[in-house]
């Protein structure tokens, strides 16, 4: 027996259903039969089978799920909250295909999350920026001078900033920080302080995600859906977050101390 003849046996009657009401205690064949409307020997046939492939074993009178069949459980389930949220990854393959198994285990999390709007989400991702104290993660395509300027007064306050932007919108990212910090009357100090506190990488995503502080996370899986989810649920910010560094690491450095430099000479401070 191998692999697939496991998958084969758990499409058959029933046999979802004993994992699922498994999970909790041990349970004799009477008992499943009874909770799963499946005849009493149907009941028996399968717990047998599942105990040849090592998802159960017998306790006294009763089965329970091994360790290999709570893995298992947990793997239908990751399915079910895939199947959920498909609508928002359905086009997304390529994305997909490179995120780790660890990421797409955690659908789950999506529940955890109010569903907001674009416009009702940026609205409650500005105010989460503008009294941010920490740090602020973002992938986004926005590109606009006003919430570039809250973006650079946090970071005079010590806030850290890391963005990942994309191909298509980092030449107007660059262009609209740049005319900000010319717009802004600081000292040479002052712009090394948002130097050293900015850092913006390039790597192109179907998504756009903020994170601030790690108490606060909004995330929309797909920029072409009008679907932004939204929590302060510690597991979703920790989710999202996760996701966050995993794409850092494989994004490009956009230099955006140097346009800080670019600032300071043409003001004369250098």
């Amino acid at each position: 027996m191998d692999a697939k003849d496991l998958i084969r046996e758990l499409s058959q009657q029933g046999r979802i259903e004993i994992l699922r009401n498994l999970r909790g205690s041990p349970r004799s064949p009477s008992e499943l039969s009874k909770m799963d409307g499946l005849t009493l020997s149907t009941a028996s046939r399968a717990l047998n089978r599942l105990s040849e492939f090592g998802v159960v074993e017998r306790d006294d009178h009763r089965c329970r799920l091994t360790g290999f069949g709570v893995a298992i459980e947990k793997i239908l389930s990751v399915i079910e909250h895939l199947y959920e949220y498909r609508e928002d990854i359905m086009a997304l393959q390529d994305f997909i295909a490179i995120l780790p198994p660890g990421f797409v285990a955690g659908f789950h999390n999506l529940r955890k999350a109010k569903v907001m709007s674009l416009e009702e989400a940026f609205e409650v991702g500005v105010e989460k920026i503008a009294s941010s104290k920490r740090y602020g993660l973002y992938i986004d395509k926005v590109i606009s001078h006003d919430l570039y300027r809250v973006m650079a007064e946090r970071n005079l306050a010590g806030v850290e900033e890391r963005a990942i932007s994309n191909h298509a919108t980092i030449h107007g990212r660059a262009n609209t920080f740049k005319k900000v910090l010319m717009d802004m009357d600081l000292t040479a100090e002052e712009y090394d302080t948002i130097a050293s506190k900015v850092r913006v990488r390039v790597f192109d995503t179907p998504i756009q995600l903020g994170i601030i502080d790690g108490e606060f996370a909004l995330l929309q899986l797909n920029d072409t859906l009008d679907r932004f989810y939204v929590s302060d649920d510690r597991d979703f910010v920790r989710w999202c977050e996760y996701l966050f560094w995993y794409l850092w690491e494989r994004s490009e450095d956009a230099n955006f101390p140097k346009i800080v430099e670019e600032v300071k000479a043409e003001k004369g401070l250098v």
